[in-house]
């Protein structure tokens, strides 16, 4: 069954070729059905939970030519394609664990099919960091050929604030549309105080770490208040033709700081003149 997909897959390249799952067209050049290349862009998504990392990459997805895979060394149990087909073997597995500079070359940044422009992956700052997996990070900084897509989001306190609400729902991503109300919750000054300087560390680190890197700064607030003329200028830094895109993801629904944050008032009083304070303006 699965090789006369590949043939029928083979046999109609010129005209869906690039709309075809990504696995399938890996599988057919492991079967040699198909002819690879690897003159196409490779690219990370590089930022931290809670910034919009899914819904760019369901953007990026939804074109043709562009293969984004997920969190791929988001915990050392499973791989985190995030691809439907792609597989978790035994011998997989091993590659991931013990070498993860062969495991991006020959299973991540492999030959494709002719037609895919454009392959990347998730990678958070805090991802990768045991010492197992330190050459990922010392790979990817020496490949400067590799171009990084910097998301973040201004305001970090509703970064904070989103990734509380995803820990006490566990509803990190909405694929299906379906809107669930998410619950007020307290916000301790301590905890504000440690994800706003945290994060604001770890992107001035990322800039620096990829400062020899092609890189484009993204801003979660842009991208969600009109996409298109982001994902333009996206495309256009990847060297990839317009194209257009549809969202993958339903954007959690929203509410107020101020109601949102049970202790609102409090903590905006706590940071005043500080330089966090543009965070509690609405």
């Amino acid at each position: 069954m699965i090789r006369e997909q590949l043939h029928t897959l083979v046999g109609k390249t010129k005209t869906v070729k690039a709309r075809s799952t990504p696995y399938l067209r890996t599988l057919a050049l492991e079967k040699g059905l198909a002819r690879g290349q690897t003159d196409y862009t490779r690219f990370l998504i590089l930022g931290r939970s809670r910034v919009g990392s899914n819904f760019l990459r369901g953007l990026l997805n939804s074109h043709s030519q562009i293969t984004v895979f997920g969190e791929l060394f988001q915990n050392k149990e499973e791989i985190g394609w995030a691809m439907p087909g792609y597989r978790q073997s035994r011998r997989l597995m091993t590659l991931f664990h013990e070498e993860p500079v062969r495991f991006l070359e020959e299973k991540v940044f492999h030959p494709f099919p002719h037609g895919v422009a454009a392959v990347g992956f998730k990678l958070f700052y805090y991802h990768a960091r045991d010492e197992a997996w330190r050459p990922v990070w010392d790979y990817l900084q020496a490949e400067t050929g590799i171009k990084v897509i910097h998301l973040r989001r201004e305001n970090i306190l509703r970064t904070h604030l989103s990734k509380q609400q995803a820990e006490m729902t566990d509803v990190w991503v909405n694929t299906d549309g379906v809107q669930q109300k998410r619950p007020g919750v307290v916000l301790s000054y301590e905890d504000c105080l440690e994800a706003f300087t945290k994060t604001r560390r770890w992107e001035d680190e990322a800039g620096a770490f990829f400062a020899n890197h092609e890189k484009i700064d993204v801003v979660y607030e842009r991208l969600a208040a009109d996409y298109r003329p982001e994902m333009a200028r996206i495309l256009a830094f990847l060297g990839v033709p317009p194209e257009p895109l549809a969202p993958q993801t339903y954007k959690q629904p929203g509410r107020p700081l101020s109601e949102a944050i049970l202790n609102y008032g409090e903590l905006k009083e706590q940071f005043a003149g500080t330089e966090w304070a543009s965070f509690f303006t609405e």
